[in-house]
């Protein structure tokens, strides 16, 4: 009987052990600003052409280990959009004015980094609308791939630029 007991406990240990997930992703963040073209474009013969909103997304993602996470692909709304990712140094990151957006802090737990992923459209497509709530980080460690499923995305407020 109490080698029974051992084994089993002995088992579900191990079971657990290797059921342990090996991706590194932990949090992400996704944020976008809209803003609007400064002046009114118009044809050739003077009618107004509707203006464009310029999205500018970004993620930053909070990860373990001292391996950073080698990103594939990221999708928004299933619309695959070009990236550069650009480690972080900093455990705190603020996100757009501080004066404009003070609860736009974030920071990253004892022992894990951030990694900034800038975003643009790609080659020959648009950027997707505003306040997206299906995106997904596909990213691969080792050989195993991983996807992380972020729920939505938080609009944050610039000064104007022109």
């Amino acid at each position: 009987m109490k080698a029974l007991f051992i084994s089993l406990l002995v088992l579900t240990i191990s079971l657990i052990g290797f059921a342990q997930s090996t991706c590194n992703i932990k949090k992400a963040y996704a944020f976008y600003h809209v803003s609007m073209p400064g002046v009114q474009m118009a044809d050739e013969n003077g009618n107004p052409i509707p203006p464009k909103a310029n999205i500018t997304r970004f993620i930053y993602v909070e990860y373990s280990g001292t391996k950073k996470p080698d990103i594939k692909t990221i999708l928004y709304n299933n619309t695959q959009l070009s990236f550069s990712v650009v480690s972080v140094k900093a455990k705190m990151v603020s996100v757009g004015d501080k004066k404009l957006n003070p609860e736009n802090n974030i920071s990253a737990r004892k022992g894990n980094s951030f990694l900034k992923i800038d975003l643009q459209p790609a080659e020959g497509k648009t950027m997707p609308d505003a306040d997206c709530k299906n995106i997904v980080i596909t990213s691969k460690l080792g050989n195993k791939v991983c996807k992380f499923y972020v729920v939505s995305e938080k609009e944050f407020v610039s000064p104007p630029s022109y």
